[in-house]
């Protein structure tokens, strides 16, 4: 006696396929996770129209008001960074329920009062190299001396955004600035990490044909990627500030 053709094959498969096409299947939900990291994204490019802005209009020049308006340009950075890590760090526990676009721009709001010291530390640091540049431009050593600077100056300021992200109280800035130089120091490779990630996305940026639409992700996948890896290496700043699983 044979076995009669399942009846409820087709059945079953249009359930699994009703289930992956429903408004919370997989197909919704991966989408909104997507787009969340889009408007991200596009919110942190947001953040950077004035430094954009000064690169097309006047560029670098070694005249006094270039090397200030260039400074100020990126007074915008570090608010940034902040809203982007904390932002990114709620697609990634939450992901189509992250509601990032909000809560970045509530982020940058709290990061231009609470990190408001960076941003004047950071664009007063690329003043001075800017000046060292005019100067003393045509040294090979003072090019290699400004390029490191601007390393160690990129990873400070990712740190301390990344302490001030994970902070469950309120810290002080000698607080924030001490627990991020101690967990770089602890962990550089780290900090090499956090530099051959964002090599490699500008370079990818920059590709033809495919480097704008990837650009439009860019941001809110690399900082997707910093808490990556400050997870799976475990940098001290973020097992002292917020707990881990």
């Amino acid at each position: 006696m044979t076995a009669a053709p399942a009846p409820g094959r087709p059945t079953g498969v249009g359930s699994r396929v009703r289930a992956l096409l429903a408004l919370d299947g997989r197909v919704a939900t991966t989408t909104l996770t997507v787009f969340g990291y889009f408007i991200v994204s596009v919110s942190f490019l947001v953040c950077l129209v004035p430094a954009v802005l000064f690169q097309l209009v006047i560029g670098w020049q070694p005249t006094h008001l270039a090397l200030w308006l260039g400074a100020a340009s990126l007074l915008t950075l570090a608010p940034a960074i902040f809203a982007l890590l904390r932002s990114t760090r709620r697609l990634i526990d939450e992901g189509a329920d992250a509601q990032a676009g909000r809560l970045f721009w509530v982020s940058l709001r709290s990061g231009c009062r609470t990190l408001a010291w960076a941003a004047v530390g950071s664009s007063a640091i690329v003043l001075l190299l800017g000046y060292d540049l005019a100067l003393f431009g045509g040294s090979d050593a003072m090019l290699l001396f400004a390029a490191g600077a601007a390393a160690v100056l990129v990873v400070l300021l990712i740190s301390v955004c990344v302490v001030s992200a994970g902070a469950t109280t309120s810290l002080r800035p000698i607080e924030t600035l001490t627990l991020a130089a101690r967990a770089v120091a602890r962990r550089p490779h780290i900090a090499l990490s956090w530099l051959l990630l964002i090599v490699l996305g500008v370079g990818i940026a920059t590709l033809p044909l495919i480097g704008a639409p990837v650009a439009l992700f860019l941001p809110a996948l690399l900082g997707a990627a910093v808490h990556i890896c400050n997870d799976a290496l475990r940098l001290p700043v973020t097992d002292e500030t917020r707990p881990t699983s």
